[in-house]
């Protein structure tokens, strides 16, 4: 690819392996296209407050990071795009939950990260975060909080969607759900970062490995799918990579761009 690129790459299971650590290989290749000229974006399903900072640190090489699934864009270390789930819409998406109890809830916000009180329903997985005891106690001690993303599981009730039609967006992945304000999507996420910097749709690589990833894949030029994505998204791929264990980032990039 003579032309200089933007690249969009997905986090969980794609720039990172299964233990959650980025291959040195990854963070070497998209380096080296920086300095060939390319653009290296960071594009997750993640809120901001959902990214521990050790990983935030090694991600600062990126020109930018796109958050919780396109709600939150933050380019050479600034804002420039934010949009929250409304308080109104979480209030409602409380009470919901509360009279499902097979359901568990976790809201991720710009800063800070809650759960809904019931340990019958929560992974367990509570650490750090604050726990909410009902609507009204969110509305009176936490409203204040930006609310980027909210996560539930292990499935949704099929009515969900239609319950917060025209609220949220809602990308639904194997184990659980991702809810973010209507509107937001990678795909919007990545049309913003072009219009920032001038680049043409044509020229985007989007790397990524599950459904919430799909709206980003179709819009991009050249769609990278993982070797560990299911098959239903390796269907829509120009290029299937290696697995995230394998640094399938930067087979792509060493294949896509530099034609090694």
């Amino acid at each position: 690819m003579a032309e200089s690129y933007a690249v969009f790459i997905d986090i969980d299971g794609t720039l990172t392996s299964k233990k959650g650590e980025i291959p040195a290989k990854n963070i070497k290749m998209l380096k080296k296209a920086q300095e060939q000229g390319h653009r290296v974006f960071i594009n997750t399903g993640r809120s901001r407050g959902n990214i521990p900072d050790g990983l935030f640190e090694e991600l600062s090489f990126a020109d930018g990071i796109v958050c919780g699934n396109g709600c939150h864009i933050i380019l050479d270390g600034r804002d420039v795009f934010k949009r929250s789930i409304p308080v109104s819409v979480l209030l409602k998406l409380i009470d919901y939950i509360a009279e499902r109890p097979d359901i568990w809830c976790v809201f991720e916000g710009e800063k800070e990260l809650f759960y809904i009180e019931d340990f019958k329903k929560t992974r367990r997985d509570n650490s750090g975060k604050t726990p909410i005891l009902s609507a009204a106690d969110y509305e009176k001690n936490y409203s204040q909080c930006a609310i980027e993303v909210v996560a539930a599981g292990p499935k949704l009730p099929a009515d969900f969607e239609k319950t917060f039609e025209n609220e949220l967006n809602v990308f639904r992945l194997d184990t659980y759900a991702d809810c973010v304000a209507h509107g937001c999507c990678k795909a919007n996420g990545m049309r913003t970062v072009l219009d920032c910097y001038g680049i043409d749709r044509a020229h985007t690589i989007a790397i990524g490995d599950s459904e919430n990833d799909r709206n980003m894949l179709e819009y991009a030029g050249t769609a990278v799918v993982m070797g560990n994505a299911p098959a239903a998204i390796k269907e829509i791929a120009d290029f299937v990579t290696l697995t995230n264990d394998e640094a399938g980032v930067a087979h792509a990039v060493e294949k896509l761009i530099f034609g090694e």
